[in-house]
């Protein structure tokens, strides 16, 4: 399930996922943005669709934790790298 979620993250920020990697300082705005809007499409479907079984794995909720490490490492101005 984590590796579908992570799949789904890294297709909407358009990057491949890969084993190691980088997000640079300067990409991180876009990135942000591509993630926060994915997640309001995918709240405004769900709201859309009225199912309440369709609440337990909304984007929002396990996107979160990428979402606030990508603002963090931008307030901080420090990239991020994975597998390294």
């Amino acid at each position: 399930m984590l590796e579908d979620l992570t799949l789904r993250i890294f297709k909407i920020l358009d990057r491949e996922l890969s084993k190691e990697g980088i997000l640079l300082v300067e990409q991180l705005p876009s990135l942000i943005t591509k993630l926060e809007d994915a997640i309001a499409h995918d709240a405004k479907e769900r709201q859309a669709l009225g199912d309440d079984q369709l609440k337990s794995d909304r984007l929002g909720q396990r996107a979160f934790p990428f979402l606030e490490l990508l603002k963090a490492s931008l307030k901080k101005e420090e990239v991020i790298v994975w597998g390294a």
